[in-house]
């Protein structure tokens, strides 16, 4: 319960009201982000005396549960909050969304970034040299260094004049060729990861208004412009350095795995790679791969476009037209090798020690001597495009096994290099903030999901590496903020963690005895955490425990005017059973399929779906849309009778059962368009479903997919509509009722808490108004009264 809902209701009848509510404070405003941290569980432990330092600072000022975003994914809710504005203003939708790319036929879709293969170099706001045509930046270059050679040696040394203007001409010549081909190295478009985000966050806000701030670690933050007065390192959707998101790397001597290169055969099921490798002599000789060579390809496609515009000239000669087609298959061959062959790569070592108990791994030019089962320290990589363009990376290794039952080592994802990021993608505002920190504090993960929940996902790395990582994760992101805290040179600070998320998300196996992988042999297993011996059941409490450590050691940095907020995105539940949604569409009639069904094809909407008797598909977490005449390609449902479709849909949602169980599956369906408002309102869905607690949205839903298995006769038909989740990934909040999934407020002012909740998109303009800046009107919600 809110420990400050009951207090004064004449300031809560003023917050209602939209009278005056907040005075700006004179001192600074810190908010620590914590995603996940969820209102229910935190209350349990404050009663149960496990966060002292919690409780009372919600004695001292002010605690209650935070309403999340619908829906609730970590994108959406951040945006939100960081903006205070729904998500048809924000413009982030989802993780996962329809995407009608494809001439109006449904695919699934990202939601929170655009991976855009070819942004103009001449767009970027900061290239290594001029973005210049070739000739013109070697002139420019050979114009120099022939005015610098004759102004030094003919003019103030005086030298004799022939000899010198010679030598000018020849270094300016030379310099000209130097130029055109520097000029070269640099291609005309980059693989840039875009930010969606729609909207300002309330730091930009500050910053622009006067306000020095510092924020580390936010959602969204990417790819934006810089604003004077603001220090950003962005969190959530930065990419790694391959471009992507959470690859990660085993590998291994196991005789049943066969790719000894990153192939679609050595994928794991979510975003890893399996390469398998031999011993020789006590040795064991692999790559760890990086990016593609973008350059490369730009190169090798902007030649053979020059051989198609030669080619198509009437009046070249036979024998010249020959040599450019043979040139031309030559290119297509070396293109071909670059876009399917293995990407750019370093050299990975591993020689045995002789008494058994580790190895010396090197990878690239770092070597270090790993223990079994122990990490290693950061491995710094550089990837050369060529000599103008180079990736860096930072990654880790563990040395899982030696022998039993096969060698097993993980690398982990590729991050991008916080003192060295590239140009093109960079990961702070300004640019060199990130290295900046990587100064003060050393070497940090950049890549916007850290911590490895989707290896152990895939059951390649086991609890005990997971939550190591995670500690590893916590600790530098504290270590960081709290230099930064003590530093000064800001009035509005913002830090992010995003471990009680992860630890959540993977460990209530453990915490939860109805959760059908709870094993209690296992929920026993014992490890170190934060230097304390704990029990794999209490991962969760532990990680509270941290955040609740964490506070205690910012509030005894702050200054006595200083106002603390803390706040979550989003909370959490148990993620017991899975809805396979497009099964239930299926069995209720509102999605038709094609014959013929195999495990293959029902992957995607796009190839089992029978358009022409389908009127509701779903793609994403617990999205729904309608298979509308006029959007889809080949839809037949009317707009006139969108409405009451969304409202039958609804109807038979909230009145199934789970047929094991005979528990109730849905708790809350919301038509989008009565929920939300904005011009980015087409992004989302036509309906989004709220599951109960317990349950969530199926794992094959989430690509549009449709549960399948065999009948006696072996043919492939849809399967039941609920089932077990047999995932380590045994909690969450996607797809779940908003309401189920609060996340905790904190406040060391006491706030009036405005009737019917504390919702998130009150966050943004509070800060504001407590820092004595204009609350933008786009802001959805007035900022929180001062409770007197």
């Amino acid at each position: 319960m809110p420990s400050c809902l009951a207090r004064s209701l004449a300031a809560a009848l003023l917050a209602a009201l939209s009278l005056p509510s907040l005075a700006a404070q004179e001192g600074r405003v810190v908010v620590l982000g914590f995603d996940g941290a969820d209102a229910r569980t935190v209350a349990e432990l404050m009663e149960a005396g496990q966060l002292p330092n919690l409780k009372t600072l919600a004695e001292q000022g002010c605690f209650a549960p935070l309403l999340t975003t619908n829906p609730a994914e970590s994108p959406v809710s951040w945006s939100s909050l960081n903006t205070g504005q729904n998500p048809a203003k924000t413009g982030i939708p989802g993780f996962v969304v329809r995407d009608l790319a494809s001439g109006g036929t449904p695919v699934p879709g990202i939601g929170f970034y655009d991976s855009v293969e070819d942004v103009p170099v001449t767009s970027l706001r900061r290239t290594p040299i001029p973005v210049w045509p070739p000739l013109a930046l070697g002139l420019a270059l050979g114009a120099g260094v022939f005015l610098a050679f004759l102004l030094v040696f003919g003019i103030l040394l005086r030298l004799r004049k022939l000899p010198v203007a010679l030598l000018s001409l020849f270094l300016g010549a030379a310099a000209t060729w130097s130029g055109v081909r520097l000029r070269g190295y640099l291609p005309e478009g980059l693989p840039v990861v875009k930010n969606t985000l729609e909207a300002t966050p309330f730091w930009e806000v500050a910053a622009a208004a006067g306000v020095p701030s510092v924020v580390l670690d936010a959602a969204q933050s990417w790819d934006r412009d810089d604003v004077a007065g603001a220090k950003v390192l962005a969190g959530l959707g930065v990419p790694d350095a391959r471009g992507q998101y959470n690859g990660f790397t085993i590998y291994t001597t196991d005789p049943l795995w066969f790719a000894y290169e990153p192939t679609k055969e050595s994928e794991t099921p979510s975003a890893g790679n399996k390469l398998r490798v031999d011993w020789k002599d006590g040795r064991i000789e692999a790559r760890v791969y990086g990016p593609r060579n973008f350059w490369a390809q730009d190169a090798l496609r902007r030649e053979l476009e020059e051989i198609e515009g030669r080619s198509s000239d009437p009046t070249l000669p036979f024998r010249e037209l020959e040599r450019l087609g043979e040139r031309k298959v030559d290119l297509e061959g070396r293109l071909r090798e670059l876009d399917s062959g293995p990407p750019l790569s370093v050299p990975l070592e591993v020689v045995r020690r002789a008494d058994g108990s580790g190895a010396r791994v090197t990878i690239g030019d770092s070597e270090q001597d790993l223990q079994l089962g122990s990490w290693s320290d950061w491995y710094p990589l550089s990837f050369e495009l060529n000599p103008l363009l180079k990736v860096h990376a930072l990654t880790r290794a563990k040395l899982i096994s030696l022998d039993a039952p096969h060698f097993t080592l993980y690398i982990d994802t590729l991050q991008i290099d916080p003192a060295r990021p590239p140009f093109w993608q960079p990961i702070s505002q300004p640019f060199g903030f990130s290295a900046e920190l990587a100064s003060a504090t050393g070497p940090f993960e950049t890549v916007g999901w850290a911590c490895m929940t989707l290896p152990y996902k895939d059951r390649e790395v086991d609890a005990v590496s997971f939550l190591e990582d995670i500690q590893f994760t916590f600790e530098w992101r504290e270590r960081m903020t709290l230099d930064r805290l003590t530093r000064g040179d800001w009035r509005l600070f913002f830090s992010c963690f995003s471990t009680p998320d992860r630890v959540q998300h993977m460990c209530y196996q453990f915490y939860d005895p109805q959760h059908p992988l709870y094993d209690p042999a296992e929920a026993d297993r014992r490890m170190t955490f934060f230097g304390q011996e704990i029990a794999l059941r209490d991962a969760i409490p532990a990680i509270y425990r941290q955040v609740d450590r964490l506070i205690g050691e910012v509030r005894a940095r702050l200054r006595p005017d200083d106002v603390l907020i803390l706040c979550a995105d989003h909370g959490f539940q148990s993620f017991r059973r899975e809805v396979h949604v497009n099964n239930w569409l299926l069995d209720k009639g509102y999605l038709a399929v094609k014959p013929g069904l195999s495990r293959a094809n029902t992957k995607m909407v796009t190839s089992y779906v029978d358009w022409s008797r389908t009127r509701a598909y779903s793609v994403g977490l617990g999205m729904v849309y309608a298979n509308l005449k006029g959007r889809e390609s080949q839809g037949i449902v009317e707009p006139a009778e969108l409405p009451e479709l969304l409202a039958s849909i609804s109807r038979d949602f909230l009145a199934e059962v789970d047929p094991q169980s005979g528990q109730r599956l849905g708790r809350v369906a919301h038509v989008t368009g009565q929920i939300h408002d904005g011009p980015f309102l087409d992004r989302e869905a036509d309906l989004m479903l709220g599951f109960e607690a317990g349950y969530r949205v199926s794992w094959s839903t989430t690509a549009g997919g449709l549960e399948v298995e065999k009948d006696e006769s072996g043919g492939w038909v849809p399967a039941a509509f609920v089932s077990d989740n047999d995932k380590t990934w045994s909690g969450d909040h996607v797809s779940v009722d908003p309401e189920l999934v609060q996340g905790m407020f904190f406040s060391s002012l006491e706030l009036a808490l405005p009737e019917g909740g504390l919702d998130l998109r009150h966050v943004a303009p509070t800060v504001l108004s407590l820092l004595g800046v204009p609350v933008p009107p786009e802001c959805d919600l007035p900022p929180l009264a001062v409770a007197r």
